[in-house]
């Protein structure tokens, strides 16, 4: 019998992997990549990805998940739901609708102080997680774990977001739960 985290691998092979195309990163663009809207747009994705990213947060003392992007965020939603704690996502441009005194990139309703985990989807060059610890830094959050569902050794994104933590003195845990390699067998 599989394990869930067995499913989702074979899950990210079969539908994310694209291969022969051109994708654009936010910093560059290349001809294979993992879409993970295939995974987050599905209910199984969801929840073989949400659990495995509740197992990962499950024992934090944490009121709050969060993430960039929308391609995470369902899966961010089924984690928190199960550990019974808020949501919170970076947006990708400030927010354009609304209260004009009061633009925003990052949607909570989380407060200075908090501690909260963030999670990603696919990691390149790491520039979007970087770009959210600086949103949750500059909210006054305190971050205590990070996830990445998928290196996808594009790029040095994860070493990025480590060297990034310690130049700014931030104690925070990395964890892969993929790497590209372990995805594709190799």
């Amino acid at each position: 019998m599989k394990t869930d985290r067995e499913k989702l691998r074979l899950l990210l092979a079969r539908r994310a992997y694209k291969q022969d195309s051109h994708f654009k990163t936010p910093s560059k663009i290349v001809d294979a990549y993992f879409d993970f809207l295939e995974i987050s747009l599905k209910h199984t994705g969801v929840e073989l990805a949400g659990d495995l990213l509740f197992q990962e947060i499950k024992d934090l003392d944490i009121c709050a998940l969060g993430g960039p992007g929308h391609g995470i965020l369902s899966v961010i939603c089924r984690a928190a739901f199960l550990k019974e704690i808020g949501v919170f996502y970076i947006r990708e441009s400030s927010k354009i609708v609304g209260d004009l005194h009061d633009p925003r990139w990052l949607e909570s309703r989380i407060k200075a102080g908090d501690k909260v985990a963030l999670a990603a989807d696919v990691v390149l060059s790491g520039s979007l997680v970087i770009r959210a610890i600086e949103e949750v830094m500059q909210f006054g959050g305190q971050i205590m774990k990070i996830v990445i569902l998928l290196d996808s050794q594009d790029g040095d994104g994860v070493e990025r977001i480590r060297r990034f933590l310690a130049t700014n003195m931030m104690d925070v845990s990395v964890t892969v739960l993929f790497t590209r390699d372990e995805i594709l067998g190799r």
